[in-house]
């Protein structure tokens, strides 16, 4: 409630007041890939420190503009002036200090997301539960800050408050991946994420640094939105044997290869201990370490982009499949289960658009499917698949829409079956399908109906139906 009442004390003092300011520079997301673009509107920099090249205008043939938009009154079609309805943040740049920073190099970008999300049947307990993140992103760019050319550092830290779902959704059903940061069941504030980048050139980049799970796979798949703009479920959004070897924030290193401005190649090696709320310095790889390889091969069908790509990794860390994650707890306790060095995963990752708007390239429909196996022991999961199809502004006169339905299947490995049968009845496999429409009440402010029903890994629970609502602003 007082965060409601906060929101509307806000959007009044907006509405009252306009902006002395103009924003300087264009809203930018500071995540690797767009730190690749140009930070600062007309430098020319990018990420390797190389002046841009101008590129030609596109002319497209044959392309009307929608006569839908012409009865759809002001503001809501309308972005020839600034206003509340037309800005692309709640404070315009925070009244011009976006700008003023970006010109200095330091990309900040802040928003809240907001989660009302239940369990209105099934599961483990049949209750809706309040809760939200402000995430804090700052992108650090080394020519205008007079560090050396290429050099890049983004930050991610999170406030996560109010409660969540997932005890109560059933085992392996992971309906918020988002609420999952940087501690689950926690209200806390931490540096999650904090990546040094460093360009060779174009083509080669070398990283180190305390890598948030979530955008790194943002980098690597935008569409998949960290949970806040695209998919919610976790099963969906991401691979799940791979949350074996790979906590919510781990520290590393390794080296990049670009394709433009989209991440080709990748050589990680990162610590096996969860870092999300700590720094993880003192006891970086006490336990282990894992080597992660990532190669994407691009394609282009009748115009339409697209990708395959092959991820693997391997830990040297001794592991039981009992162990608890930083992304779930496993029904283990009593149980003594014997222990298995080293775990390994391999998986491929479809990405294509299916169709694209000929004037808007940012109109599209895209399929993406992740199928990934493991190590039968240690490994929870043995093997999972999941297929989904996003569509972004579908309708001619809601560009900023976006919808998506999507379905995953986690089989579980016999052995963790096997051996957690005295303590929970598990079936062989955790399946659901997820169905969201994210709609943009104005640009900096969205909300997504989101309703998931699925299949949890234990047999004592039914079937859980679990609707949701989810508002995000960007400040």
């Amino acid at each position: 409630m007082k965060s409601l009442i906060a929101v509307t004390f806000v959007l009044i003092n907006c509405c009252l007041s306009t902006s002395a300011y103009s924003q300087d520079i264009e809203s930018l997301n500071p995540q690797l890939m767009q730190a690749l673009e140009s930070p600062v509107e007309g430098s020319g920099i990018t990420l390797s420190g190389y002046q841009a090249a101008e590129s030609e205008p596109c002319v497209v043939e044959n392309c009307v503009p929608s006569s839908e938009c012409v009865s759809i009154p002001e503001p809501f079609c309308s972005s020839c002036c600034d206003s509340l309805w037309t800005r692309t943040s709640l404070t315009n740049g925070f009244w011009g200090a976006q700008g003023a920073l970006a010109q200095k190099g330091i990309v900040a970008d802040i928003s809240m997301t907001q989660f009302y999300q239940g369990v209105s049947s099934g599961g483990v307990n049949r209750e809706f539960k309040y809760g939200g993140k402000t995430d804090y992103m700052f992108t650090f760019l080394g020519e205008p800050l007079g560090i050396n050319p290429g050099f890049s550092a983004i930050l991610h830290a999170e406030t996560r408050f109010g409660e969540d779902i997932t005890p109560d959704a059933g085992l392996s059903a992971f309906p918020n991946a988002n609420m999952l940061y940087p501690a689950g069941g926690e209200h806390v504030t931490s540096i999650s994420g904090l990546m040094i980048i460093q360009a060779i050139n174009e083509r080669f980049a070398l990283t180190a640094g305390k890598y948030n799970l979530l955008d790194l796979w943002n980098m690597l798949y935008p569409n998949t939105g960290r949970g806040i703009d695209g998919f919610m479920n976790l099963s969906i959004l991401a691979p799940v044997p791979l949350l074996r070897t790979t906590n919510l924030s781990i520290n590393g290193a390794g080296a990049l290869v670009m394709h433009g401005q989209q991440i080709q190649g990748a050589l990680l090696v990162y610590d096996t201990n969860n870092s999300s709320t700590t720094v993880g310095l003192s006891d970086i790889y006490d336990q282990g370490a894992v080597i992660l390889g990532f190669w994407r091969m691009f394609t282009d069908f009748h115009g339409l982009q697209g990708s395959h790509a092959v991820i693997g990794n391997w830990s040297s860390r001794t592991y039981t499949s009992i162990d608890r994650s930083s992304w779930t707890v496993i029904p283990g306790k009593g149980l003594v289960a014997g222990q298995e060095t080293g775990s390994w995963t391999i998986g491929y990752i479809l990405d294509q658009i299916l169709w694209s708007d000929c004037c808007d390239e940012n109109r599209n429909v895209r399929l993406m499917s992740q199928w990934m196996i493991a190590d039968d022991d240690p490994n929870i999961a043995h093997w999972s698949g999941n297929v989904a199809l996003q569509a972004d502004g579908v309708f001619p006169c809601r560009a900023q829409d976006s919808m998506g339905v999507g379905y995953f299947y986690n089989s579980l490995s016999d052995h963790f079956i096997d051996f957690v049968s005295p303590l929970a009845s598990l079936p062989q496999e955790a399946q659901g399908v997820e169905l969201y429409y994210n709609a943009a009440i104005t640009p900096w402010f969205h909300v997504t109906a989101d309703l998931q029903i699925v299949e949890s890994a234990n047999t004592a629970n039914d079937t859980s139906v679990m609707p949701g609502l989810r508002a995000k602003i960007t400040f």
